[in-house]
C-alpha cells in the first residue's frame, strides 16, 4: 500500500507539469533500492548479536567450517533453549579470549540446518574445528563449555563420519527434505487460513500432487530403466532375429557352395576336351 501510494504521488506531481518530479520520483525510490540491496548483503552475512552471538542461518552456515566454532541448536518455545541462553552469553564473552566464535540456529527459522546438521533434540550443541564436527555432550553451563575449548576436550570425542558431515550430499539432501517440510507447512496454512479451503480441501490437493509426482518419478525411472537394463522378452527378441539372421547366412552360403560344385564337372569336361585335341 505504502509503494501504491507513492507511485500515485508521483504520477500527481507529473501531471501538474512540476519540473520536481524527477527529483521526487528518485528521492522516493532511492533509499528503497538501497534498503532492499543492503538486506541482500546481510543475508549472506553472519549476524552478531549484542552478546557476541553470532546468528548462522542457511546463506552462511558453510563460515562454521572455517576456525572454530561452537554452535548451539534451539528453538523459542523449548524451556531448556531458554534456560541455556544466560549461560551461552557468558561462554560467548569468554571465548572471544580464545578466538572461538559462538554461534546459534533458530531451528524454527533455519530448518534446512536442523537437517543438515541432523538435529533431533533440542537444545543441542557442536563443536566444529575446522570442519570437523563433534556432538557436545556434557554440562551445560559457561565453565563447562570454557574448559571444553580450552583443555581441549573435544580431542576425546569422536567426529562425526563423512557420511554424516554437515557438507556431505547426504546431509545436503537431508536439509532440502526439512525444507520442503517447512514449505508444505506454510503452503497447508495459506491455503487454510488465507484461501479459506477446507483441512480436507488442503490434504486432499497434496494427497492429489503426491500421486501425480509419484506416476511421474516412476514413469521416468522405468524408462531409464528400461535403456540401461532391457527386459528378457526383449533379449529373446534380439536373440532370435540374430539366430534367423545366422541361418540366412547360412544358407546363402551352402547355395554359393553348391553353385560352385555343379561348375566344376563342366570345367572338367572342358579341359579334357582341350587336352585330346592337342593329343
Amino acid at each position: 500500500m505504502a509503494q501504491l501510494k507513492t507511485k500515485r504521488s508521483c504520477k500527481l506531481l507529473c501531471q501538474t507539469n512540476s519540473p520536481s518530479c524527477k527529483l521526487s520520483c528518485s528521492q522516493l525510490f532511492q533509499p528503497l533500492l538501497s534498503i532492499i540491496l543492503v538486506s541482500s548483503i546481510a543475508s549472506s552475512a553472519v549476524a552478531e548479536t549484542e552478546t557476541g552471538v553470532l546468528t548462522i542461518t542457511d546463506a552462511n552456515w558453510t563460515v562454521t567450517m572455517d576456525g572454530e566454532w561452537m554452535i548451539k541448536f534451539v528453538a523459542p518455545w523449548c524451556p531448556a533453549c531458554a534456560q541455556l541462553k544466560e549461560q551461552w552469553e557468558r561462554f560467548s564473552s569468554l571465548a572471544a579470549a580464545m578466538g572461538v566464535s559462538v554461534g546459534e540456529v533458530d531451528v524454527t527459522e533455519q530448518p534446512g540446518l536442523s537437517g543438515r546438521f541432523l538435529v533431533t533434540t533440542l537444545p543441542t550443541i557442536f563443536h566444529v574445528k575446522e570442519g570437523s564436527v563433534r556432538r557436545y555432550v556434557s554440562v551445560r553451563e559457561a565453565e563447562e563449555f570454557h574448559a571444553y575449548v580450552s583443555n581441549r576436550r573435544w580431542e576425546e570425542v569422536e567426529p562425526l563420519p563423512s557420511w554424516k558431515s554437515p557438507t556431505s550430499p547426504l546431509m545436503s539432501c537431508m536439509a532440502g527434505l526439512f525444507r520442503l517440510s517447512l514449505w508444505i507447512r506454510w503452503t497447508h496454512g495459506y491455503l487454510t487460513w488465507d484461501l479459506g479451503m477446507p483441512v480436507w480441501g488442503s490434504y486432499l490437493s497434496f494427497a492429489m500432487a503426491t500421486l501425480v509426482t509419484g506416476l511421474l518419478m516412476g514413469l521416468v525411472l522405468v524408462l531409464v530403466a528400461d535403456c540401461l537394463c532391457p527386459s528378457r522378452q526383449k533379449r529373446k527378441e534380439e536373440r532370435a532375429v540374430c539366430v534367423s539372421m545366422a541361418e540366412k547366412r547360412q544358407a546363402s552360403e551352402a547355395d554359393e557352395g553348391e553353385g560352385s560344385n555343379e561348375e566344376e564337372p563342366e570345367t572338367l569336361r572342358q579341359r579334357r576336351g582341350q587336352a585330346k585335341r592337342t593329343s
